[in-house]
């Protein structure tokens, strides 16, 4: 497939799509949780605007769980190469010039423009990084005017006739860039472009700035965006701290997702309200809440435990003698995934823009641990029979998602025998990392109080 029939559907990128959405959804992510599906138009003719912090895992967030085999723009520094840039074009991913791929590069956007317009009409869906570029930060960020342009240059080659939608696309991850993390991807309300036509007919600058506006709002309510830059760290981290302060404040039946992302704009509006009234009280916060991450991080525990107050003893004792039992199954799984998690790993990390890792470590996981697999079960049908290759060939995945829920549960297992063993302790430290965390919880739930 070549950039003149990317529009078309095809069997080798459906194939294909299977095998990455599946890899995406399934095990690269453990949860990915589409909300608000029902705002997605069934039929007709779409361009979707996810925000983006996590560089190519956005665009696929949305691909990856639409069926309409859509087409989606890139930089175009990633097309230099011909035999690259023809993969990229199976995948049906088109390239956008900027300035600093020079004047003479942006004319050919033109061309790109033009092609869009067939993937359109072809109700293929586009999707567009309305930000233009990433930032690996909760904040939504000015938006560029190319998806504008692309949506009113469409409707104008077709005589306003086309009633094409914008559909604005929030994603939330709990991790940027670690694996098996959670993924919220919410679309909000479509933006018909047919509200704007008749002031892009009179001065289409002025319609291209209300669209921007009016889609920044729209993702904005879809999304964490934390505003103020001052205590960006310090209100992010608040989220896993108050959650479940805001799920009692807003009777929540449970904290995960969608539940999460409500507490998490609830949370966030608070503490910037009280940003405006008293600056210096979060002040103070903030700095009792950097003694708390230090000793936080000096025991190796996180905010649940402190959260539960650790397991009961009974409880952690019988968690403990599972792992013990379970250990040769977890030695199995880890000795026969090795390779490939830790070249993923360690080659994801050493990106140097943070961005782009969870990118790489998608992309090198898809295609190690599959090789591996393979290249293992060759490996023993040297000395075995196909009946043993094959039961190997099944183990190998099955046991590498269970050695992953095994140091897991050993993790937090460790965590919480930590918990309970320093709460008997006269560790200062410990004493005062939970004085600080109690006197943060009262403040987080005395925010919002002077309005009732």
């Amino acid at each position: 497939m070549g950039i003149n029939n990317i529009e078309k559907w095809t069997l080798g990128h459906y194939l294909l799509n299977s095998w990455v959405s599946f890899w995406h959804n399934r095990i690269f992510y453990r949860k990915v949780i589409l909300h608000q599906t029902h705002h997605i138009p069934r039929q007709g003719h779409v361009i979707f605007t996810p925000i983006h912090q996590n560089a190519l895992m956005d665009a696929m967030a949305v691909v990856c769980n639409l069926k309409s085999q859509p087409v989606f723009l890139a930089r175009s520094d990633i097309f230099r190469k011909k035999a690259v840039a023809g993969i990229l074009y199976f995948l049906k991913i088109l390239p956008v010039y900027r300035i600093r791929d020079g004047f003479d590069a942006l004319k050919k956007n033109d061309a790109i423009f033009v092609k869009t317009i067939d993937v359109i009409k072809n109700k293929r869906g586009l999707v567009v990084l309305p930000e233009g570029n990433h930032d690996g930060h909760r904040r939504l960020r000015p938006l560029k005017k190319g998806f504008a342009r692309i949506a009113f240059q469409t409707e104008e080659a077709n005589h306003y006739e086309l009633d094409l939608k914008i559909v604005p696309v929030g994603l939330d991850y709990s991790d940027y860039q670690t694996s098996r993390s959670t993924l919220l991807i919410n679309f909000g309300e479509p933006l018909p472009v047919s509200s704007y036509y008749d002031l892009y007919r009179e001065a289409p600058v002025k319609a291209i700035n209300e669209i921007k506006d009016d889609l920044s709002q729209r993702l904005k309510t879809l999304m964490v965006h934390i505003e103020n830059e001052e205590f960006y760290s310090f209100f992010d981290e608040l989220r896993e701290i108050g959650k479940y302060v805001m799920q009692e404040k807003l009777g929540l039946g449970s904290i995960q997702q969608p539940h999460k992302l409500a507490a998490d704009q609830a949370l966030i509006r608070l503490l910037e309200e009280r940003v405006e009234s008293d600056h210096q009280e979060v002040k103070e916060q903030h700095d009792r809440f950097l003694v708390l991450r230090k000793n936080l991080r000096r025991f190796n525990l996180s905010y649940d435990v402190l959260h539960n107050e650790g397991s009961h003893p009974v409880l952690l004792i019988l968690k403990s003698l599972i792992l013990l039992l379970t250990t040769p199954l977890f030695l199995y799984g880890m000795v026969n995934n090795i390779l490939p998690y830790r070249i993923s790993y360690r080659m994801g990390s050493r990106v140097k823009d943070p961005a782009f890792r969870s990118s790489f470590k998608f992309l090198l996981s898809l295609l190690l641990f599959p090789f591996f697999n393979v290249l293992q079960a060759l490996i023993v049908k040297i000395f075995f029979s196909w009946t043993v290759t094959g039961l190997y060939f099944l183990s190998v995945p099955l046991s590498g998602v269970m050695a992953y829920y095994w140091i897991r549960s050993f993790r937090k297992t460790r965590m919480n025998w930590t918990y309970k063993i320093q709460k008997r302790s006269s560790n200062r430290h410990f004493k005062n990392m939970l004085d600080h965390y109690e006197t943060l919880i009262r403040w987080l739930r005395s925010l919002g109080a002077e309005n009732n």
